[in-house]
């Protein structure tokens, strides 16, 4: 429904449109679950790697007087989260954790062959014109070597690079980061996904002394929708 789409889509931009939770939740909930967004579009990543996940900060820190702002690209931050009475508004601002070229050339192999290996290097030489995929075939891998060995590192990575880019960037100061991560390798159970993600946020938190600096708060949100960290509840 490309036309609802649109419609919704520039709702929910719109500059200086305040949003209640509820009211941010149905414009969310309507595109997530009734409009197709390919992975080519631009609004994929927006709407999937910032929009969803600073939504779901909101809702873990609302409550009746909350309200949301999604700034898109109109600032150097994506979203402003309003507590109570406050007219400034609490900056966040999200990064995702995930290897962006791998999941579309899965997304493209996937097109070509019917299906495709998950949560796994996938192998291709040259560019889309010329795009040679390799046997890919499908191998068992150990849930911890993927903990441990693919997801930790990207947390790290992604947590890292805010932090190296801060300098430059005055809106992060005292802002909230949230780092949106894949995790549909996790049953949709959420008390599931916290038994196996908690240990690995925190490791990837590390010392609160080394990581606050400049951000106040540091969230990890799965891209599910249903799993979030919380670097304050967790010290």
């Amino acid at each position: 429904m490309p036309n609802q789409l649109t419609r919704l889509k520039t709702e929910l931009l719109k500059p200086g449109r305040k949003f209640t939770i509820p009211e941010a939740r149905k414009i969310v909930n309507e595109i997530h679950d009734h409009c197709l967004i390919d992975t080519n579009d631009r609004f994929h990543n927006p709407f999937f790697h910032e929009i969803c996940p600073l939504l779901l900060i909101a809702e873990h820190v609302s409550d009746r007087t909350t309200s949301i702002r999604f700034t898109g690209t109109n600032t150097r931050f994506n979203g402003l989260i309003f507590l109570g009475d406050e007219k400034c508004g609490q900056i966040v601002e999200m990064t995702a954790a995930i290897d962006g070229h791998n999941d579309a050339l899965q997304m493209e192999l996937l097109e070509q062959r019917g299906h495709a290996p998950g949560f796994v290097k996938i192998q291709a030489v040259g560019n889309k014109r010329n795009r040679i995929f390799g046997k890919n075939e499908t191998n068992s891998f150990s849930a911890t070597d993927y903990d441990q060995k693919t997801l930790l590192p990207r947390l790290e990575s992604a947590l890292a690079l805010k932090k190296r880019k801060a300098p430059k960037n005055p809106h992060y100061t005292n802002a909230w980061l949230g780092i949106v991560f894949d995790d549909w390798i996790s049953p949709r159970s959420v008390s599931r996904k916290k038994r196996r993600f908690d240990p690995i946020c925190k490791k990837a938190l590390g010392d609160a002394s080394k990581w606050q600096a400049p951000f106040s708060r540091v969230y990890f949100v799965g891209i599910s929708r249903l799993y979030l960290f919380d670097s304050c509840v967790a010290n």
